[in-house]
């Protein structure tokens, strides 16, 4: 008799003896399905701490933009792998690179497309067979992951033919080439939808090899309790500046191409401005048109240049309005920093966060093609107390958005991702 309990799941319909079975190969198989995603799991983790990973970038500066994302997301998946070098063509004084190797590959040429195709040649030498994973901040040859922040060389080619005649600009579309062709395996991070469009129009790149990711700021640059804590009276004081001055501010280190001209031009239809400039000063090379024009308009003592800062959340405090009538600018991030702290931005449809001033009803969008005269009427419309007053408190309530500071992490996450693909 106590046998018949054994023997009972044998005694059993068909039907029943089939949907035992059934359940028995689901658990066997659910098992397998777990443990080997736990050994493919352990043995990407092992993959990853052994891996070796170099970054290219053609120049390494205090206060560029792709300069801090470069360091900042080097150092977000430092240790996720073995060893992570940062090898750049030109190293100036100031990097904080606290603990990434960065490597200089010097060059001797004389013009930036010429320097950045001998970096390109001597970084994929360098690198060659002792790395695992290869990612480039600028166009370089033969890198895993692009991260892209200029625009596309060919697509600008494509719209005015005369260019292909530049050796500058065949060799930019060389290199560029060199990622975004479709018989190419670079996954390109790509930081604005419209940027990401003209490189698919001239390239023909396919969709799966593009990532747009948010804004890359870090929150870290949020301050807007700046503006009433003290610290915006102080700076204005530092900086000889009266308390009811109208004080703008610009920042950038490309004075043609941020519009810098256009806003020292501007200061002759506005005799109570005073222009805060941020990234150059009067020594700068760069600066020596500036400060003829300046002169020549007769506003250069309401020009206050302040060289390479840091501190650029504080000197956003001590300003009433960002003006940033730039020709182009792929992203133009200090837009975004401007307006989460609390200033008013003036910019131009031609940069690719202009996007956010509209959307935060933050200040004014000047469309393309640029107008002068819609510029001035800009300007004149931030002076005003109340729209002034309302586009600060709305650029601060809509610097409250997580989103707009996920974008390093983003680009870590999408970097790693390639780095589990090729140990697979």
């Amino acid at each position: 008799m106590a046998i018949y309990p054994c023997f009972s799941i044998w005694v059993c319909t068909p039907t029943e003896r089939n949907s035992v079975l059934f359940r028995g190969r689901v658990a066997v198989k659910n098992w397998l399905y777990v443990v080997g995603s736990k050994l493919t799991s352990a043995k990407q983790d092992i993959w990853l701490n052994n891996m070796r990973i170099a970054f290219g970038i053609v120049s390494l500066f205090p206060g560029g933009g792709l300069q801090r994302d470069c360091l900042a997301i080097a150092k977000s998946i430092r240790n996720s792998c073995d060893e992570l070098i940062v090898y750049t063509s030109r190293l100036a004084d100031g990097i904080q690179s606290d603990d990434i190797t960065i490597v200089p590959l010097p060059n001797g040429a004389m013009s930036n497309h010429q320097r950045q195709y001998r970096f390109a040649l001597e970084f994929a030498s360098k690198v060659a067979g002792k790395f695992d994973l290869v990612v480039a901040f600028d166009k370089i040859l033969g890198a895993d992951v692009l991260f892209c922040a200029d625009a596309s060389i060919l697509y600008r080619m494509q719209k005015n033919r005369l260019l292909y005649l530049l050796p500058r600009y065949r060799t930019f579309a060389d290199l560029e080439g060199g990622s975004f062709r479709s018989d190419r395996k670079t996954k390109i991070i790509l930081l604005s939808q419209d940027q990401l469009n003209k490189y698919r129009i001239a390239w023909q790149t396919q969709p799966g090899r593009l990532f747009l990711v948010p804004p890359t700021i870090a929150a870290s640059r949020r301050k807007p309790e700046l503006r009433s804590n003290g610290t915006r009276q102080t700076l204005r004081s530092q900086l000889g500046l009266a308390q009811d001055a109208w004080a703008w501010i610009a920042v950038g280190v490309q004075p043609r191409t941020k519009g810098l001209d256009r806003a020292i031009r501007a200061l002759e239809y506005f005799p109570d401005a005073h222009l805060l400039v941020v990234g150059l000063d009067e020594t700068a090379k760069s600066s020596a048109k500036l400060l003829n024009s300046a002169y020549y308009r007769r506003v250069s003592p309401r020009i206050t240049w302040l060289g390479h800062r840091e501190d650029i959340a504080p000197l956003l405090s001590a300003a009433d309005l960002f003006v940033h009538p730039a020709r182009y600018d792929t992203t133009g991030a200090v837009i975004l920093e401007a307006l989460v702290n609390g200033v008013p931005v003036i910019t131009t449809s031609a940069c690719g966060y202009a996007t956010h001033v509209d959307a935060a009803q933050a200040g004014v969008v000047v469309k393309e093609p640029f107008e002068f005269g819609i510029f001035l009427a800009a300007l004149n419309e931030a002076r005003e107390d109340n729209r002034h007053t309302a586009w600060s408190m709305s650029g601060i309530n809509y610097g409250q958005h997580a989103s707009l500071y996920e974008g390093r992490t983003r680009a870590a996450e999408i970097i790693l991702s390639v780095a589990q693909e090729k140990g697979r």
